[in-house]
């Protein structure tokens, strides 16, 4: 969206205390926030399923199919937004969050389909504030509205962005045990990101952002430092060593290999070997209630 163009509209608002609730799958031309003030429910988007309790929210955006569904003993206490963000004429002006709020130009970059998480701040306290303001309006507050939706924003905002940051570690976490424990064998980026249930561009853009380097060279690190281990500590053939980490031919590991450290496997080898050959002299040595005694073999 432009500079100085940005504008919100409001196009439904609701509070309600539902016991039980079933809707239909649907969609709608609006972004939407349903806030949980008290209970839980389960909300089904983007193929996934997500279980929200109090003072936790989903933000959905416009023309993404979901549905609700609340069908627990406790009652159910949600407050709903709908509204659109446009360059459109006419709403509530966000020109001046958008000029001061780095959070809020990052969130309208990301704009995410769908978006489960905490309140960080105040964001429910906002919305019971705009929604008891909208039941009693007129247009003389029209000003105070604006206010109002503009704090939304800037709340649903830290709160999106700061969470993604949060998800995104708990992700590059996951993301990197599992490269510990696999990177002897082939690893894409696609069939991580299917592991994690992230898109790829996402995946690559958490190493890049966080990590400092892409998924390949943090499993290329990975390899050749238990390359550098089993060259110093084993006397593993080199082709076996190229094998064990993860490469399927001499070549590829020794041209990665040399990439990395400036020398070949085998000059390496020769340089930092720890030669252990223990020898005994000719004397086999017997533990005799904690006394160590020799004897000629």
């Amino acid at each position: 969206m432009e500079r100085n163009t940005i504008n919100g509209r409001l196009t439904a608002f609701y509070a309600l205390t539902l016991s039980e609730f079933h809707m239909n799958f649907h969609s709608h031309e609006s972004c939407e926030i349903m806030y949980v003030a008290n209970g839980s429910c389960a909300v089904y988007c983007c193929d996934k399923t997500y279980e929200i309790g109090a003072n936790e929210f989903i933000f959905i955006r416009s023309r993404i199919p979901h549905r609700l569904e609340i069908s627990s003993s406790k009652p159910c206490a949600i407050l709903n937004l709908e509204f659109d963000l446009s360059v459109a004429e006419g709403g509530f002006p966000l020109n001046g969050l958008f000029e001061g709020s780095a959070e809020f130009r990052k969130f309208l970059e990301i704009l995410p389909r769908c978006f489960c998480g905490n309140d960080l701040r105040d964001l429910g306290y906002s919305l019971k504030d705009l929604i008891s303001n909208l039941q009693r309006y007129s247009d003389s507050e029209d000003y105070l509205l604006s206010l109002i939706f503009s704090r939304i924003m800037a709340e649903l905002a830290h709160s999106v962005v700061s969470g993604r940051k949060e998800y995104g570690i708990i992700y590059l976490r996951k993301a990197c045990q599992y490269i510990d424990r696999n990177f002897h064998s082939a690893i894409t980026v696609p069939q991580l990101a299917e592991y994690l249930g992230i898109s790829k561009s996402y995946l690559q853009a958490l190493f890049s952002e966080i990590m400092g380097c892409s998924i390949i060279a943090y499993v290329t690190k990975k390899r050749m430092e238990e390359a550098v281990f089993l060259l110093e500590n084993s006397t593993l053939r080199i082709i076996d060593i190229a094998f064990t980490v993860g490469y399927n031919s001499r070549q590829h590991f020794a041209h990665t290999f040399e990439n990395y450290f400036g020398m070949s496997p085998l000059s390496y080898r020769q340089t930092h070997m720890r030669v252990q050959m223990p020898d005994t002299k000719q004397k086999q040595y017997k533990m005799n209630g904690g006394r160590i005694r020799a004897q000629d073999i």
